[in-house]
């Protein structure tokens, strides 16, 4: 895989290293701007909620659009044109994916939840040595903290808020967090080590650690390996990302649902309690039924 970046040419670490500039320096050039223009209308309001650490609702979600488009989208554009040099073929986001691969990945999403659960059940029972209790209190409270958010973020009551909050969660996170993981970090590691399981794993646990929520790294682990593993198999970016997409809209969906009393059926519960180990077993091996399918339409 060779890069026809004016850039290209560079090391895999030193890519890693241009990546993380772009993606720190991008960020604070969005959050400048993005500040700038909304000063004349909630500029105020950000200030002193930024002052006394309770941001109102509509700025929280301003910053956290503002973020990922900085974070992410951003710069993954610009690392795309410096080391890719035609960003649409570094990213393999040229081409339109197939649509029953399309159909294949959703199948996949909705076969991997079992696993999911389970392995969120087994990643909250855990616990650290009583010498490093300070540390465990501190991640399960930084955990209840980022829930809070997300719940506070996830709180409408209509369907216009809906779909805000599927634009905001789904479909910037899809975009931008596929492109700078899967299509720039996983490409990193592959022309680094040679090995695109290996390259998959390191670009899912880059991913995983991302979000800062200890609690939930190795359920997001394993969604990061089964987005990596999507772009191995189809050569497409847009496969990921609509998995990405799809995994983030149901989420917020389900809570707009549950949270307004128009359904009581939970997926967190899904193939959880004394199933819950049966359920994963049986969802893991659905998933690579489906993989191997998808191989076969691809080919």
């Amino acid at each position: 895989m060779k890069d026809g970046g004016i850039l290209g040419g560079l090391h895999p670490f030193l890519k890693l290293l241009l990546l993380a500039l772009l993606m720190l320096g991008s960020t604070l050039v969005v959050l400048i701007v993005g500040f700038i223009i909304a000063y004349p209308f909630i500029g105020d309001e950000m200030l002193s909620g930024l002052g006394a650490g309770d941001m109102s609702i509509n700025s929280l979600r301003y910053v956290q659009i503002l973020s990922h488009l900085g974070l992410f989208i951003i710069s993954a554009a610009g690392f795309g044109i410096l080391v890719g040099g035609k960003p649409a073929r570094y990213f393999r986001a040229a081409k339109r994916p197939l649509g029953l691969s399309v159909l294949i990945t959703a199948v996949i999403m909705v076969a991997a939840v079992p696993m999911v659960n389970f392995l969120l059940e087994v990643n909250q029972d855990l616990s650290l040595p009583e010498s490093m209790k300070g540390l465990e209190q501190w991640m399960r409270q930084s955990e209840e903290a980022a829930e809070h958010m997300t719940k506070i973020l996830l709180d409408v009551s209509t369907p216009w808020g809906l779909l805000f909050n599927i634009f905001m969660i789904a479909v910037i996170p899809a975009l931008g967090e596929e492109f700078i993981f899967r299509g720039a970090i996983q490409r990193i590691f592959r022309q680094w080590t040679g090995n695109v399981h290996i390259a998959v794993f390191i670009a899912a646990v880059l991913f995983s650690s991302m979000h800062m929520q200890f609690y939930g790294f190795l359920p997001r682990l394993m969604l990061g390996m089964v987005l990596g593993y999507m772009l191995v198999v189809t050569g497409n970016i847009w496969i990921p990302v609509f998995a990405h997409f799809f995994n983030n809209a149901m989420a917020v969906i389900f809570f707009y649902l549950v949270h307004n009393e128009l359904t009581g059926f939970e997926v967190e519960n899904v193939g959880t309690g004394s199933i819950a180990p049966y359920a994963a077993a049986v969802s893991m091996f659905f998933v690579i039924l489906l993989f191997r399918y998808m191989r076969r339409v691809e080919t």
